[in-house]
């Protein structure tokens, strides 16, 4: 497996965050736009916002880092490190079960409320659980 390094991992990061920006950008207009969608205004207002300032922190965050050579060493000294690495592995392993166990008991129980909510949790389960093999054979490829 080709190992990018830090600083390259560091330029992916930034353009996702602006890419993330954009993307709220764009979707906010596009619903603050269209007269068709005035009853999504609420909801995406807030969503759009949120992700709009999580990526605008997250990018000056990183900008901030590369400037600083001492403090993105230790970063990518914290990032690198095995015992972090294993953690972070196993607690999204974990987290990956317990949602896929939360998403089946709520489909369970949506059943008794609204056959259209149960089979919109039954197509998102069956495509989290395509996700996580065809993820596990990327990786195991890769490995």
């Amino acid at each position: 497996m080709k190992k990018i390094s830090f600083e390259q991992r560091l330029n992916l990061r930034l353009y996702m965050n602006i890419g993330c920006m954009i993307v709220a950008i764009i979707l906010f207009t596009f619903v603050l736009l269209n007269k068709e969608f005035a009853y999504l205004i609420p909801m995406y207002s807030g969503a759009l916002s949120g992700l709009f300032f999580a990526s605008l922190a997250l990018f000056f965050r990183n900008r901030k880092l590369r400037k600083n050579p001492n403090k993105m060493k230790e970063k990518e000294l914290l990032e690198t490190d095995e015992r972090n690495i294993f953690i972070t592995r196993v607690s999204y392993t974990i987290f990956s079960y317990v949602s896929i166990e939360i998403l089946f008991i709520a489909m369970l129980i949506s059943g008794f409320f609204s056959i259209t909510i149960f089979y919109t949790l039954l197509t998102l389960l069956c495509v989290d659980i395509v996700f996580i093999f065809f993820i596990r054979h990327m990786v195991e490829k890769m490995y």
